[in-house]
């Protein structure tokens, strides 16, 4: 079993910082309209009231579009998808309201109910709430042959992951069956299989005693000053060149590494005068054509002495085209994996539930996952997989205050944060890994309360009820370092 004992005090420092995100959705109180059609307590119980969480609301035409969430989720309306509760079409504007779960702790805060029976739970790859109005206020429906394609970036390379639909009524979510896929690219592999469809980097050749420059001596091919001191080899060890009219360079890309072509073209008309003979008085006048071209195969060399700057010119005349298709492709690679890491910071909790084992390096593109599903209803829709609570520690919590006075918890709930799965602990009971990392946390009297790491890692199961001093935060406390619990989870 893997001893969780190191992780002690970086642990302490991300419940602190875990919990803060709560602090900052409260304060936001107010400042969101809430979503039409408030669901009832009975099955939704946020601790601190109703949910907090970022809301998206957009106005659509009939003919549809794609809306593209403040999360980088992609909502695409189909024309004409929506109809009133008496299944008439809508040919009016129509809001979109959105409430998006994306993390365990928007989950918390909503009171979202994710027990399947006593012994599992739901663990959601993207989840949310979605209600239409018209102009008037009246809601609407999906019409019965349209549905909504959801896309966006997943954390979770899981495949089993189903598509969900809540009862806001009784509180249970049912499979739909609705189509979805996850895709995966790793750009990292991509990188290489480009690199591996790309030509071999070639390097300069050692000049020789044939090797030759070539200048514009005319005036009339400027584009000749490309090639300003660098050095042409023979590829046959020959001799070859001679002046001539008109210069050309012709890259080879045939595979051959490296080489060019360099025409000498002599193109031009001689004239000469003459007489008939020896006693002829009379000076004529004759001309003739002269047309030809030699052609040396070349490589290129580095001169003896040569400065930087040409260096760089002969390494971009042998390698320029490749390194520019290579240049595209890492910039688009990098440019997709900092969307990605960008997008999926929210549901990574500003990365404090990023896995040890998926570090950020946004200088190394990697691997990102994009989750697609086609929901048939407006509502509540989960994308979620069934998993069951772990058993290594089960115990019945008496909890007390650091007074030892009784302590009522309510929404005590187990996190374990790399695999970013809620446990409710129904009667106080909680069942968690030891060797995850977990935390441990509720609400008692309007204020947050938590196990600190120390407890957590000395929970062991039991069948007589174990009594734990919890700790009670205000969110002044969790905000406020120089605080007593702030001292306490930071251990400072």
């Amino acid at each position: 079993m893997k001893n969780p004992a190191h992780r002690r005090a970086p642990q302490r420092s991300l419940l602190l910082l875990l919990l803060l995100p709560i602090g900052c959705l409260l304060v936001r109180d107010g400042e969101a309209d809430p979503v039409a059609a408030a669901p009832p307590s009975a099955v939704f119980q946020p601790p601190f009231g109703p949910a907090v969480v970022p809301v998206d609301a957009v106005t659509l035409s009939r003919e549809g579009g794609v809306v593209q969430l403040s999360s980088g989720t992609d909502i695409t309306v189909p024309e004409d998808a929506f109809v009133t509760a008496e299944g008439q079409p809508v040919t009016g504007p129509v809001t979109l309201t959105i409430r998006e779960f994306l993390n365990p702790i928007e989950t918390w805060l909503g009171g979202v109910p994710m027990n399947m029976g006593d012994d599992a739970v739901l663990r959601s790859a993207g989840m949310m709430e979605i209600r239409g109005t018209t102009a008037n206020g009246e809601q609407v429906e999906l019409a019965p042959d349209k549905a909504l394609q959801l896309d966006w970036y997943s954390v979770d390379p899981d495949p089993g992951y189903l598509s969900w639909t809540l009862d806001t009524a009784t509180g249970q979510w049912s499979e739909t069956g609705g189509p979805q896929s996850l895709s995966t690219r790793d750009l990292d592999a991509e990188l290489d299989e480009a690199e591996a469809a790309l030509p071999p980097r070639v390097n300069p050749v050692p000049p020789t005693r044939y090797a030759f420059d070539i200048g514009d001596m005319t005036g009339k091919q400027p584009e000749l000053a490309r090639y300003r001191g660098v050095q042409f080899v023979p590829a046959d060890g020959k001799k070859c060149g001679h002046d001539a009219t008109r210069i050309e360079v012709e890259p080879i890309t045939d595979g051959s590494g490296g080489a060019f072509l360099v025409r000498f073209i002599v193109d031009t008309v001689l004239s000469a005068r003459f007489k008939a003979s020896s006693y002829d008085t009379t000076t004529y006048r004759s001309s003739w054509k002269v047309d030809t071209t030699t052609v040396c195969r070349c490589n290129i060399a580095l001169p003896p002495g040569a400065d930087e700057q040409t260096a760089s010119k002969i390494q971009r005349l042998l390698n320029g085209e490749s390194d520019r298709k290579r240049d595209r492709a890492l910039r688009k690679a990098l440019e997709l994996w900092a969307e990605y890491n960008a997008t999926v910071e929210r549901q990574f909790l500003s990365g404090l539930l990023r896995p040890g084992n998926l570090p950020k390096q946004l200088d190394r593109p990697g691997r990102i996952w994009e989750r697609n599903m086609s929901i048939p209803n407006l509502g509540w829709v989960n994308c979620d997989i069934v998993i069951p609570y772990p058993d290594e520690v089960d115990i019945i919590a008496d909890f007390v205050g650091p007074d030892g006075q009784p302590v009522n918890v309510e929404n005590l709930t187990v996190l374990e944060m790399d695999t970013r799965t809620l446990f409710p602990c129904k009667n106080n009971r909680i069942r968690l890994d030891p060797a995850a990392r977990n935390v441990v946390f509720g609400y008692a009297d309007g204020e947050i309360a938590l196990l600190d790491d120390t407890t957590i890692l000395s929970l062991d199961s039991s069948g007589n009820p174990a009594q734990l001093v919890i700790t009670k935060a205000t969110v002044e406390d969790l905000q406020n370092p120089a605080s007593t619990v702030a001292e306490l989870v930071l251990g400072s």
